[in-house]
């Protein structure tokens, strides 16, 4: 299975993080305007790196997804929080269960850069562990060890409930 791909179906799933990507394939496409200057659309970037720290999981990748703004807009910043809410929704929809499990590392304070304001997050994405044959019985509610009295022929009024030792 791969991970990007997973991911990245999820976000497209939500129409308006579909359109910030499109805006962003736009932006690459077309470059930069004559006078220099960006295009006034806002638009994210996702970057994916390969999750070398100690313990993780085999596979295990960071996605750090940056969402900009014209930085004329910046007055209108909530809307940076807004793009990165809807996306950590979109990782985390019900979807992903039994696919990708995928929880947030940390978020950057808003950065500006020539015609930009930014802000991202960064994801762990790991693999959802499989279930295997067997493995519903995990879910069972654990044994309390109380045995109520007539439920067991074995156990008179008064015993304990016996050593399994």
């Amino acid at each position: 299975m791969d991970l990007r791909f997973t991911a990245f179906e999820l976000i497209t799933r939500d129409a308006v993080l579909r359109k910030l990507l499109v805006n962003h394939a736009d932006r690459l496409e077309h470059g930069p305007r004559p006078d220099g200057r960006g295009t006034d659309a806002c638009f994210l970037a996702l970057r994916w790196s390969a999750d070398y720290r100690p313990g993780r999981p085999a596979g295990s990748q960071l996605l750090t997804a940056r969402v900009h703004m014209p930085r004329h807009h910046a007055s209108e910043h909530s809307f940076l929080d807004f793009v990165l809410a809807r996306l950590r929704a979109a990782l985390t929809a019900t979807p992903a269960t039994g696919l990708i499990t995928t929880r947030c590392l940390s978020e950057s304070g808003k950065d500006e850069d020539a015609d930009t304001v930014s802000r991202a997050c960064t994801f762990e994405v790991v693999p959802a562990v499989s279930v295997r044959d067997g493995a519903a019985l995990l879910g069972l509610a654990p044994w309390t060890g109380c045995v109520h009295r007539g439920s067991a022929s074995f156990i008179s009024a008064g015993d304990t409930v016996p050593s399994m030792n």
